[in-house]
């Protein structure tokens, strides 16, 4: 992420202990609070407590009901801006996760060299998809 990065807080929702601490060792340089939760429930929860500058979600989170999901927090964390990951290589997929709302998707194979530019993007009020990067 850029140099003088923001105060705000981000909340990591994945359920996978080892890219969950990886998560946010990484994002504990970049923002004041980073918080973790590992199911559907306390993401909605944290969503409308913490009201995050950015949320991070695995899809598989979701449950096969991201619309819902992505409705659910946007209703109660309206300024909060989401980045799912994803464990699929689908551009259908991709172009459907940003249709419903979210701001970016990264796929966890390419969380290395994307997940720095998507976070950037999502931040600066832009949009992020594998396929294309940042517009």
């Amino acid at each position: 992420m850029s140099a003088g990065a923001t105060t705000r807080c981000v909340l990591v929702a994945q359920g996978h202990p080892r890219l969950s601490e990886g998560l946010r060792g990484w994002l504990q340089a970049s923002f004041d609070g980073v918080f973790m939760v590992a199911d559907r429930a306390s993401l909605l929860e944290g969503v409308t407590r913490l009201q995050p500058a950015l949320v991070v979600v695995d899809l598989a989170l979701a449950e096969g009901r991201l619309a819902a999901l992505l409705a659910d927090m946007q209703q109660q964390a309206p300024h909060s801006r989401t980045l799912l990951l994803s464990d699929h290589d689908d551009p259908r997929a991709d172009a459907v996760a940003l249709a419903a709302g979210a701001a970016a998707v990264v796929h966890k194979a390419a969380l290395a060299y994307e997940l720095s530019p998507a976070v950037d993007a999502v931040l600066a009020g832009r949009r992020f998809s594998p396929s294309a990067g940042a517009h």
